[in-house]
């Protein structure tokens, strides 16, 4: 299983979490070998030295950083080599969940386990089947989450002394803890289940079994506490949520020590303890940085806030409420902030590591290599506006084929106002990132099924800018002319032909062709489309929206070819 690693800036006090130094060495070490792999040329070894080093700045509390050089490490792993890619997608996810971003370490486990079935490693398989039924089970989808850690505990028990099994166990536990959470009436024997599941683990077994590490047994104590208390038994309660939060801290996981600290503090309030579970919530909160950790955070001012209640301290008790609901907003900042890192991280990448290669290549086959290599970039970006597109798909759901449908009926109006095969296929693929800045905008704004207040609005807009500059990066203009058409397609297109449009308000031939084109076939998809806040119009209507706004918000002539090419049925398909 899966085992989250504690992020940059979530350490406890420094007496309370030093990382282990055989991390700083294998750190070291893993740097030494990238630097020998990178002046030999040998990209299958700085693979696997940038794996290294990715897993041991994750272990040292490094996600961020750890993060990019393991999108680096994919790039140079060898692509048949389906094993070490899965293990190296399953550690950036280990990366994005430290940071918080749960959804985009859903996505890269989902893509590791794809990699995993594809090598045939049945345990790497089955590890990677826990890691997003856990997720899956945070995310509240808690049936299928149990169906598939059931299945996996079965093939586990076949595993006679595997440690994995306890691991299997305590998931299974916390999942069957979450769904009775969420629906008691429904799984009203989950309590039983989970306790069987953790005292399997934590009693002593009658046959000789590995016994659990610190972590685990952590985390094992620590959904038990939360089971007691559902059993109304805060005493042992007290108990387990004490020995869980020794072992979690002992282990280095602190995020895992905060979201255990909230239950201990319901267990002291039962036993009449307020004073003391004041006091240590209070001392959690100032001594670790809470802008990595809104979740925790909240968590803990919800627990200030009863005990303050409970000893009659009605301000000090709205001083922490105010204080949970002021995280929220800044949570979703946050996220949108990491997302729009992570994502500058790899536009760039595999062009970078692309031209670094052609540097090496000196030999009487130079022609022919620089000829490979340039195809392979080619397909390189291809790969990352993919990456890219789906990114933004992802969270624009029900979407999903918007921005695949809009470079191809972009290349298809292109080439039909006399652009070059080669030109057009370029700005249909670049078409594809026009929306890449909707990655930024908050959910609650993306999805929002109403009108859109004038700020919200505001927001909604800046997803031109934001895609623009996303893609203008440092890193992103190593992709040449495809990237730079991209940004200024993302930047234009919702420009308007007669000055009406934003962000700059340009008119006529002023709007660049590729953005006045994505403007028309963005327009009719959005149309055509089943969105939140509208329903779907036909083909039809949609032409003729189209028509009678030509030559105020459409370019006439770019309308005209458009409808031409769908009334001759020479737009691609939408599926």
């Amino acid at each position: 299983m899966t085992v989250w690693f504690g992020p940059s800036c979530f350490g406890l006090a420094a007496q309370e979490f030093q990382p282990g130094p055989e991390w700083h060495s294998a750190l070291e070490a893993a740097a030494q070998a990238e630097a020998r792999a990178r002046a030999a040329g040998d990209d299958a070894a700085l693979g696997a030295a940038l794996y290294r080093r990715g897993t041991a700045l994750n272990r040292l509390g490094r996600s961020q950083e750890a993060l990019g050089v393991l999108m680096e490490a994919v790039a140079f792993l060898p692509p048949d080599d389906r094993q070490a890619q899965a293990l190296a997608w399953r550690e950036a996810a280990c990366a994005q969940r430290n940071l918080a971003c749960d959804r985009e370490a859903q996505e890269f486990l989902g893509l590791a386990l794809t990699l995993a079935r594809e090598a045939g490693a049945a345990a790497l398989e089955v590890d990677l089947i826990e890691d997003l039924a856990q997720a899956h089970s945070e995310q509240g989808d808690h049936a299928a989450a149990l169906k598939a850690l059931r299945g996996s505990l079965t093939a586990r028990r076949d595993q006679a002394g595997s440690r994995a099994l306890l691991h299997t166990l305590v998931r299974l536990a916390q999942v069957t803890l979450r769904a009775f959470e969420a629906a008691p009436e429904r799984y009203h024997s989950a309590l039983t289940e989970a306790e069987a599941h953790l005292r399997e683990v934590l009693d002593p077994a009658p046959a000789p079994r590995p016994a659990p590490e610190d972590r685990l047994a952590g985390e094992a104590h620590a959904a038990l506490a939360r089971v007691l208390l559902h059993r109304q038994d805060p005493a042992a309660a007290h108990d387990a949520a004490w020995r869980g939060l020794a072992l979690l801290r002992q282990s280095g996981d602190t995020r895992g020590a905060l979201r255990l600290l909230p239950d201990l503090a319901r267990a002291q309030l039962a036993l009449g303890l307020a004073a003391q579970a004041l006091g240590e919530v209070r001392a959690a909160l100032t001594l670790n940085p809470d802008e990595h950790l809104p979740d925790e955070h909240a968590a803990l001012h919800l627990a200030a806030c009863d005990a303050c209640e409970a000893l009659g301290d009605h301000a000090g008790a709205l001083a922490h409420h105010r204080a949970y609901h002021a995280l929220d907003a800044r949570h979703r900042d946050r996220l949108a902030q990491e997302r729009t890192r992570a994502t500058q991280a790899r536009v760039g990448l595999d062009a970078t590591r692309e031209e670094a290669r052609l540097h090496r290549q000196r030999s009487e086959e130079l022609d022919g290599l620089v000829r490979d290599r340039t195809a392979q970039l080619a397909r390189s970006q291809r790969a990352v506006i993919d990456l890219l597109a789906s990114c933004a798909e992802f969270r624009d759901a029900p979407l999903g084929p918007h921005t695949r449908w809009v470079g191809d009926a972009a290349q298809a109006v292109a080439q039909a106002l006399g652009v070059s095969p080669t030109d057009a296929a370029q700005l249909g693929l670049a078409a594809r990132l026009h929306d890449v800045g909707k990655i930024g905008i908050p959910d609650s704004i993306l999805l929002k099924a109403g009108r859109l207040l004038p700020d919200e609005w505001a927001h909604m807009a800046a997803h031109t800018t934001l895609g623009a500059q996303l893609l203008s990066q440092p890193g992103a203009a190593d992709g040449g002319p495809l990237l730079q058409l991209a940004a200024q397609i993302a930047l234009t297109h919702h420009e308007c032909w007669d000055g009406s449009g934003y962000p700059a308000g340009l008119a006529g031939q002023a709007i660049p062709l590729g953005g006045r084109v994505v403007r028309v076939v963005d327009t009719f998809d959005a149309l055509i489309s089943e969105r939140p806040y509208k329903p779907r119009w036909t083909d039809g209507q949609a032409l003729a929206y189209l028509r009678e706004h030509a030559g105020t918000l459409f370019d006439p002539e770019i309308v005209r070819v458009f409808a031409g090419l769908h009334e001759r049925g020479g737009l691609p398909d939408r599926h």
